[in-house]
């Protein structure tokens, strides 16, 4: 499990499943060469992220693989890249912008640059990572997305970044990175995202007619709370797989039903 988080495996499952949803919410047929090169420039800009970080005391396993495999690790990030840009030209030329998007973005997020790394901002980290991954699938459904869809996706992928930074409170604080999670506490941190989920998925309901994806997302997030003890980056990566199986399956209800 450690490797699959080192190669980006469940990150890359996280964007699809994202920009998919975007798909579904517009009741859109899936294009599965867009998907395709989301996953792969998520794994490729996490990996490259990941093997960034510095040697320090409270390294999580998957922290000290990527730093003992940095250079193997960068090779098959760049791998990635370059299959991404392929899949995206084919998709459409336009969107091989993206991939420049995505690696000037990883830069910004992690490195200091014009200012400190964004990372470091303690109330901008997780709405930074929000906001990246929904405007990235929005740019993949052609901006066909209103804007209270956008926003509602941004508070959702804003609230799992804040959830995933809950585990790596020790390691954040060791390489000089205050995060909202570590303020908040273990407790306060998921009131906050439950509140934001419960907006977020009203948001939805009243925005979004052909489709009860607001309902799902809150439904599998309730159900979700049950397992907040467990490892929570991977509560959060997979749980978005499950509401976008609820949505296809409504859709496939209602085109037998109807067709």
């Amino acid at each position: 499990m450690t490797w699959m988080t080192v190669l980006g495996i469940p990150a890359m499952v996280y964007v699809m499943s994202v920009t998919a949803l975007l798909y579904c919410v517009n009741e859109q047929p899936q294009n599965p060469i867009a998907l395709v090169g989301a996953g792969l420039l998520t794994a490729a800009i996490y990996m490259f992220h990941r093997t960034s970080i510095q040697a320090i005391g409270p390294m999580q396993k998957r922290h000290r693989i990527a730093v003992c495999h940095r250079t193997q690790l960068r090779f098959v990030s760049g791998l990635l890249l370059f299959a991404s840009v392929l899949a995206f030209a084919f998709y459409a030329l336009l969107a091989t912008l993206l991939v420049l998007c995505a690696v000037a973005g990883a830069f910004v997020y992690g490195r200091k640059t014009l200012t400190k790394p964004l990372r470091t901002f303690l109330y901008l980290k997780p709405l930074v990572v929000g906001t990246a991954i929904t405007l990235f699938a929005w740019a993949l459904n052609d901006f066909a997305n209103s804007i209270v869809t956008l926003v509602a996706f941004i508070l959702i992928c804003s609230s799992d970044a804040l959830l995933c930074d809950l585990v790596d409170r020790d390691f954040d604080a060791a390489s000089g990175c205050p995060t909202l999670a570590s303020q908040l506490g273990n407790n306060w941190t998921w009131i906050v995202t439950t509140a934001l989920y419960c907006f977020a998925s009203i948001g939805l309901l009243l925005a979004v007619e052909q489709t009860s994806v607001g309902l799902y997302f809150f439904i599998v997030f309730v159900c979700s709370l049950a397992c907040r003890r467990l490892d929570t980056r991977y509560l959060v990566d997979f749980r978005l797989v499950l509401v976008l199986l609820l949505a296809w399956g409504e859709w496939m209800f209602w085109s037998t039903v109807l067709g």
